[in-house]
């Protein structure tokens, strides 16, 4: 499988998080439902990573079609992510102010910005001919970690309310007896 199957597989998967997460928000936030600051921060980051990982899929597939050397699109993508990369997580950041309550998740949101450094340092590095030799191999790795990330946030989000409705019920139950 090579680097132009890999981004269509991106730019497919990325697309359909975004669609499933705009299918979550329709049914989570119905009339008289609680809405919860951490529902739509996650559903945010799901929808605002998504999308790029689709966009940064795409451009080098669009900026091949300028017939540019392929080390040239690797650094101009590279350093258009990493740029991307740290917007995206600030604004994840200045979202979640509020809505976290507990200290694992607290941890967990440090962790997944954490690990951002990395993912920054290696696209500059790929951009720069630094470590990397303006490749296509960190630029992938680059975008995996988005998607990772969304799919942990979407399988969280779909299955929360479901652990409040059990946990409730449970709560209930040990009420009666």
């Amino acid at each position: 499988m090579g680097v132009s199957d890999l981004l269509l597989i991106g730019i497919e998967v990325s697309v359909a998080f975004a669609g499933f997460a705009g299918i979550v928000a329709t049914f989570q936030t119905g009339e008289g439902k609680v809405i919860r600051r951490g529902t739509v921060s996650g559903l945010t980051l799901i929808v605002q990573y998504s999308l790029a990982v689709a966009f940064f899929c795409a451009l080098p597939r669009i900026l091949f079609e300028f017939s540019l050397p392929e080390r040239n699109v690797w650094s101009i993508c590279s350093i258009l992510a990493a740029i991307a990369t740290v917007g995206l997580s600030y604004s994840a950041f200045i979202n979640t102010r509020g809505a976290i309550r507990r200290r694992s998740t607290f941890f967990l949101v440090v962790t997944l910005h954490f690990i951002n450094v990395p993912v920054v340092l290696g696209l500059i590095f790929n951009a720069a001919d630094m470590v990397f030799h303006r490749e296509a191999g960190p630029y992938l790795v680059a975008l995996t970690y988005p998607l990772i990330m969304v799919g942990y946030m979407f399988s969280n989000l779909l299955l929360q309310p479901l652990w409040r409705s059990l946990r409730q019920q449970e709560n209930m139950k040990l009420g009666q007896t």
